[in-house]
């Protein structure tokens, strides 16, 4: 599957998602920098801003971030979901992560990845696997399926 269109098809089975749960889901446009999705509740006027990250099925290795990944942004409401296409035929899976603890553990994750007992050069890139790594599916296990942290109900 092309790069640009995995993207893209992460962020409309969220916004899918999101509609189903009657949340006014709205795409920015691309190049948009830090947010794919605009969340809101009509009837409470409560709202979230989304970065989607999606792994494609044939992807081995996790959600592949990088180093301004872990830094905190100042925006508001901010989340991160990252959608797992898992094959055609499921549902995807999804990890609704607020940007800021991502962003900690990322930060927290990286760096005792470099004091490890094997030397390592240090890299742009972040990783969250879930699926591999023992404390990526320690941190993601309360926000796995949990669209209740994004707070819009």
């Amino acid at each position: 599957m092309k790069k640009g269109i995995i993207g893209v098809s992460g962020e409309y089975f969220v916004a899918a998602e999101l509609s189903q749960r009657e949340i006014v889901a709205c795409l920015t446009l691309k190049n948009t920098p830090n947010v794919d999705i605009l969340a809101t509740n009509l009837d409470n006027g409560k709202f979230a801003n989304i970065q989607v990250k999606t792994m494609s099925f044939d992807n081995k290795t996790g959600w592949r971030l990088s180093i301004k990944d872990e830094v905190i942004s100042n925006i508001k409401n901010h989340f991160y979901i990252m959608c797992n296409l898992t094959d055609l035929d499921t549902k995807p899976e999804y990890y609704i992560i607020p940007q800021k603890d991502l962003a900690k553990f990322l930060y927290n994750d990286h760096r005792e990845w470099l004091a490890g007992s094997e030397k390592r050069n240090d890299t742009t890139m972040r990783l969250f696997d879930p699926h591999k790594r023992e404390k990526s599916k320690k941190f993601g296990e309360k926000y796995l399926s949990n669209w209740d942290v994004l707070d819009l109900w």
